[in-house]
């Protein structure tokens, strides 16, 4: 049977929503009509089945919101798996190679523990994509599949080769209108790598410090695919700190311009120094940035990362924050809590930067990611709560590990109460009388 013959089936695990904590999981969902879901396409997926040839039929299934047939028939299933949905992802493995289906594994996950993935699976691929699955094509179609994929140390993939995803896979599947299928933005990834090496991420370990672009003609071609596939609808730039290189953030803005897309985009809080590129930005359509803070206490951000880049601009925070506001752009922060510094008082000390300073956010517990300096750390101090594998309950609203310096009750009971303060009728009706006067000055 040539390749060209081939039935592959592409696999996004369910994940959890908030919470394995039920009394946690109760208050957010109390909270639905102010606080929504985010939910994305796997770019991972759209971008294997872009490196797939033509002629083979591709079927992509996310588990959010589709069950698993577990009795239909393909040649190979490939499954992505993050470190949250990593124990579904090797459920789902089980199921298919029960019945002699052959499954490779491929993600965040199995790239940082590619030993435990291969306990689960035919084939691991360690890494990036764009290299390793054609490889790997090419030998499963010659009947010598390798047991694990990975590239050479320190090498990266030049994503000016990165090929275009498959967005036409989720044409007739995806509709504001359709409840099963609903996607709060489709993800375009313009680069790849983050310089500030923060100890609880993966990103500058797994993708480098160094920063990889595609050329801002790709970049064009996938907003234009996804224009012609899924029109008017929301463009999110995955990429973790998207306005690093700053000429080509510029080259960028120019061409979404043109585009006339809304889009919204990860960066860190360094962008509101320059108030002529956040101009731009909003011209260009940017809707909300999402800045990770991290943390508001000093201590905390000193170990974070070793440049203590973080550190340093803290008190850039505030008046940062109001100059990419006022330009009409809305910043929603990411805050982290139970750091070694952390007391009982830091949801009250969140709750208050964020009302005044009119933004809205995410706050999450710190959560061990296997494969980061912060896991093994804990690990070393024999602090985790739970044995290992506990990778079902890293959903970053549940509370992992003995903290220093409140109880984990105190740490659940904080939680809830800061989120009841910030996911509220109130809260909500302050921040858009904020922003509406924004929008009436700039227009």
């Amino acid at each position: 049977m040539g390749l060209s013959h081939r039935r592959i089936c592409l696999i996004s695990p369910r994940r959890l929503v908030w919470a394995r904590n039920e009394k946690i999981t109760e208050a957010l969902r109390q909270s639905h009509q102010f606080l929504k879901a985010w939910y994305s396409p796997p770019l991972s997926l759209l971008t294997v089945a872009g490196l797939t040839p033509a002629g083979i039929n591709i079927v992509l299934v996310q588990e959010d919101f589709e069950e698993v047939d577990f009795t239909a028939c393909y040649d190979l299933v490939g499954i992505t798996a993050m470190i949250q949905n990593a124990t579904r992802a090797y459920e789902i493995a089980a199921g298919f190679r029960a019945r002699g289906t052959y499954v490779v594994i491929g993600g965040i996950h199995p790239t940082v523990l590619p030993e435990e993935a291969l306990g689960h699976a035919d084939t691991v691929i360690v890494g990036e994509a764009e290299e390793l699955w054609p490889q790997f094509l090419r030998d499963f179609e010659n009947g010598e599949p390798q047991r694990i994929y990975r590239g050479a140390p320190e090498h990266r993939v030049d994503l000016t080769k990165s090929p275009m995803p498959r967005y036409d896979l989720l044409n007739a599947r995806n509709s504001i209108k359709d409840p099963h299928f609903y996607y709060n933005f489709i993800p375009v990834q313009a680069g790849r790598g983050c310089p500030h090496g923060c100890d609880f991420c993966l990103v500058s370990d797994i993708y480098g410090k160094k920063g990889r672009r595609k050329s801002i003609e790709q970049v064009r071609a996938e907003i234009l695919a996804i224009k012609k596939q899924l029109p008017n609808r929301l463009i999110g730039f995955v990429d973790d700190n998207l306005f690093i290189d700053r000429r080509y953030a510029w080259d960028l803005l120019e061409t979404l311009v043109e585009l006339k897309v809304r889009w919204v985009a990860q960066t860190d809080i360094s962008v509101g120094e320059d108030s002529d590129l956040l101009e731009r930005m909003y011209r260009a359509g940017c809707l909300f940035l999402f800045i990770g803070f991290e943390s508001l206490d000093s201590e905390n951000l000193s170990g974070m990362n070793h440049s203590q880049w973080k550190l340093r601009q803290l008190d850039n925070y505030e008046p940062y924050v109001r100059s990419i506001q006022e330009r009409g752009i809305l910043v929603f922060g990411a805050f982290i809590v139970g750091l070694d510094h952390d007391d009982a008082g830091v949801f009250a000390r969140t709750v208050d930067f964020m009302d005044r300073n009119h933004i809205t956010g995410q706050i999450t517990f710190a959560t061990p990611l296997p494969g980061s300096r912060f896991y093994e750390r804990l690990k070393q101090e024999g602090r985790f709560l739970y044995p290992e594998p506990f990778w079902e309950r890293c959903s970053f609203f549940d509370v992992l590990y003995r903290l220093k310096r409140m109880t984990k009750e105190q740490a659940e009971e904080g939680f809830i109460w800061a989120y009841q303060q910030v996911f509220n009728e109130k809260a909500l009706s302050k921040r858009t009388a904020y922003i509406k006067e924004i929008y009436k000055k700039l227009n």
